[in-house]
């Protein structure tokens, strides 16, 4: 079973995106309780990453497969959520899907199954999100580290 520990505190940037100031709020949202922005809409490529400033592999702080070049998350208007490995022939070589629930800058990605099948309960991130023209800033706190990942269209 693959160890995605790091990218799941993540864009969830995963989208990391996303908040410690979720509060009560549902861990699990659906499409029918959820509005995503439409600039956060489509498709994302992981362009780089930090922890505390410091750049690191994204390779690494995402636990991509063996073989995996480069990685994509896309982001419907239902708040489904979906990130993709790619091989260096573009073939998607390892998936996560789940759901993404945005307030404000703040977002919540719960991955709720991969290659592997459902994940029970899904594995939830929180942290923030902000746009610079085509770039997305996704920050998120892991082990009192701050982990900033960007992606582009």
């Amino acid at each position: 079973m693959k160890s995605r520990a790091i990218y799941i505190v993540l864009p969830a940037l995963v989208i990391s995106l996303i908040i410690a100031a979720c509060g009560d709020k549902d861990k699990n949202p659906t499409g029918s309780q959820n509005s995503i922005p439409s600039e956060l809409l489509g498709v994302w490529i992981y362009q780089s990453a930090t922890i505390n400033g410091v750049p690191i592999s994204l390779a690494l702080i995402l636990g991509w497969e063996v073989g995996t070049v480069s990685a994509r998350f896309t982001v419907g208007e239902d708040g489904s959520f979906v990130n993709e490995e790619l091989n260096a022939n573009n073939e998607v070589v390892w998936t996560e899907n789940g759901t993404l629930a945005v307030t404000g800058d703040s977002a919540i990605i719960a991955v709720t199954s991969n290659n592997n099948g459902p994940i029970d309960p899904p594995d939830t991130l929180a942290g923030t999100w902000q746009l610079n023209g085509n770039l997305l800033a996704l920050t998120t706190i892991y082990n009192q580290a701050t982990v900033v990942l960007t992606a582009g269209r």
